[in-house]
């Protein structure tokens, strides 16, 4: 008798936001009470599945634009058999005012934001002084924030605007990413040997 084998499925990863309460949880997405990390721009997937398999222990959110990309990262999650990762479709900026509560998050990584290099393009830069002071009420004491970037001027705008929020606290970053598997770019970063930033902070008590 012959077996028919299915391809997973993503959509057993992908939430869809208007068909689940808000603000989301990790109760809400897992069925568990556990930390709530969150991966802004997880692209192909490959940081927020190895990081996910590492950390069986925490729940991790994952946000992506591009709806390619999006579908892609969450085929690989469910080949992978990774039961802690969900991701949405959505902004950055939506999940971070609209999707989460106060205090809900235990970390946050942001690995190689769009630069918007144009000077006419910066105002869609994600680290703008209104998005850092959301990142940093949704973020609960303790929580650390994550960045990598290979654009200079970008690398020097994070970090003014992060530290002039006044609730971060710098770590160094060889703390910081002991641990943090390389995403895509990083990997085609280093081939080309292209210097990479890595900036890290923990929210300070309120």
């Amino acid at each position: 008798m012959s077996v028919l084998l299915t391809e997973p499925r993503p959509e057993a990863v992908i939430v869809a936001l208007d068909e689940v309460p808000l603000p989301l949880s990790a109760v809400a997405l897992f069925g568990r009470h556990c930390p709530l990390e969150l991966e802004l721009g997880v692209g192909k997937g490959r940081f927020a599945i190895a990081w996910a398999q590492a950390h069986p222990e925490i729940a991790l959110l994952g946000v992506e634009r591009a709806r390619t990309y999006l579908e892609l990262a969450a085929l690989r999650a469910v080949r992978a058999g990774v039961g802690n990762l969900r991701l949405v479709h959505t902004t950055a900026e939506d999940l971070l005012f609209r999707c989460l509560g106060v205090g809900s998050v235990a970390g946050v990584h942001v690995y190689f934001p769009d630069p918007w290099p144009k000077k006419r393009h910066h105002k869609r830069r994600f680290f703008r002084p209104e998005n850092v002071a959301r990142l940093a009420e949704v973020m609960e004491e303790g929580a650390l924030l994550r960045v990598k970037t290979d654009h200079p001027e970008y690398a020097q705008v994070i970090r003014r605007v992060v530290e002039d929020d006044g609730r971060f606290a710098p770590v160094p970053a060889g703390e910081a990413f002991a641990a943090i598997p390389p995403t895509h770019f990083e990997l085609k970063y280093q081939a080309q040997s292209r210097l990479v930033y890595l900036m890290a902070w923990r929210v300070l008590a309120s």
